[in-house]
């Protein structure tokens, strides 16, 4: 009478939690790990689903987003915030990392997360870009006398952070020489993270946009959730019909198979 009993492992959706909670009173809990990483929004009406909390203090009700629209935009907010204070070139990637899932089911995610991960790699390209313009037109003065930096960057519009460090690395000495050390902390600030730059924020909002529509980004928690459930039910019918085309299961795992009594089994077996 004093052990707890928690499920651990196992659990693939909030409405698959849901299910065992309510057959087994005796069980404390469930613990869900990696689903819940791959699919964050699909387990954002756990409070309301799971605790019934439908009116959810105020405190709690400030932090949370009515959709998938109100979170990007709050992120958003975040996300500009910290690359306003750090080196993009740096820290993007894991600022981008942080939405690639949350469209996970929904159609074009896979496309989604290409767009995402072009815009997490853009500050380093455009940084090695830019870079190797400053380099080339440095390197390109006649008779190694001082290139003139009018003229070196007149054309240069891409954002990029040359560093000092990267700089004094320069595998063109003789061109570093010849410039000086004034010009090359011009160069350190000409080179700077370009204000005309889109912000972060407004890349990732028009990636959604493009792939998802309104109808995805203003869909509620509960909106989401009944989705799903509506696609577990459709799931679980094609398996009882015997439907040749099972989009839920992705392996050919006898194993796998094998829980779905057979019928996948044979499928597999045929196209085999």
């Amino acid at each position: 009478p004093d052990l707890n009993f928690v499920l651990n492992g196992g659990i693939q959706s909030l409405s698959q939690g849901k299910e065992e909670l309510d057959g087994n009173k005796s069980l404390a809990g469930v613990m869900v790990g990696r689903a819940l990483c791959a699919d964050p929004w699909g387990f954002s009406f756990a409070d309301e689903l799971i605790y019934g909390d439908t009116n959810i203090d105020q405190v709690h009700q400030h932090h949370m987003c009515a959709n998938r629209r109100e979170l990007l935009e709050t992120y958003g907010r975040h996300a500009d915030f910290e690359e306003s204070r750090n080196d993009p070139v740096a820290i993007r990637r894991s600022l981008v990392a942080a939405c690639a899932h949350l469209f996970a089911g929904e159609p074009n995610a896979k496309q989604f997360r290409r767009e995402l991960d072009e815009i997490s790699t853009r500050p380093m390209r455009l940084q090695r870009e830019t870079r190797a313009k400053v380099w080339s037109r440095i390197a390109g003065g006649s008779g190694g006398s001082t290139t003139s930096l009018a003229s070196a960057f007149s054309s240069l519009t891409r954002p990029a952070d040359g560093g000092w460090d990267d700089i004094q690395a320069s595998d063109s000495p003789d061109a570093v020489a010849a410039i000086g050390w004034d010009d090359i902390q011009a160069i350190d600030d000409k080179t700077k993270w370009d204000e005309n730059e889109p912000p972060l924020s407004e890349l990732i909002f028009e990636a959604a946009q493009r792939n998802f529509g309104d109808n995805v980004l203003s869909s509620s928690r509960k909106e989401s959730y009944d989705k799903r459930v509506w696609e577990e039910e459709q799931a679980r019918l094609r398996i009882a019909k015997g439907h040749p085309i099972l989009s839920t299961v992705r392996s050919r795992n006898e194993k796998d198979c094998a829980v779905s009594g057979g019928v996948v089994d044979g499928w597999f077996k045929k196209m085999d």
